[in-house]
């Protein structure tokens, strides 16, 4: 049973609601940056033995749909804790605005106190 107050990493990773902070934030893009990295670098390994390669390439593109979505609703969550609508997370794929995003988001500090989003 879970303490009032603490989330799991399910919550984090996968669900649109409540609010995350900064830190959190950055430390959820940054661990599926590395998972990415790690997953590319077995594809990059592999050039010319076919069968390792599919098999790479198919855990690659299933990384990619998975960080995606968690990308985004990580991006939901801290949207809402800044106070705004988690619709915006749109914006994140806008290849000009998505490094402007990112940046600001883990830059500007939440509101204070509990929103219409949560505590």
């Amino acid at each position: 049973m879970q303490m009032e107050g603490q989330q799991s990493m399910s919550w984090l990773f996968f669900s649109p609601s409540g609010r995350v902070s900064r830190l959190p934030y950055f430390l959820g893009w940054l661990f599926w940056a590395a998972v990415s990295g790690f997953v590319l670098s077995r594809v990059l390994a592999h050039q010319g033995n076919d069968i390792p390669l599919a098999l790479w390439t198919l855990i690659l593109v299933i990384t990619a749909l998975v960080s995606t979505a968690s990308i985004a609703l990580l991006t939901i969550k801290r949207l809402h804790d800044i106070g705004y609508p988690g619709h915006l997370a749109i914006c994140l794929f806008i290849p000009v605005l998505s490094p402007v995003l990112f940046l600001a988001l883990c830059l500007w500090p939440g509101s204070e106190g509990p929103n219409e989003y949560g505590r």
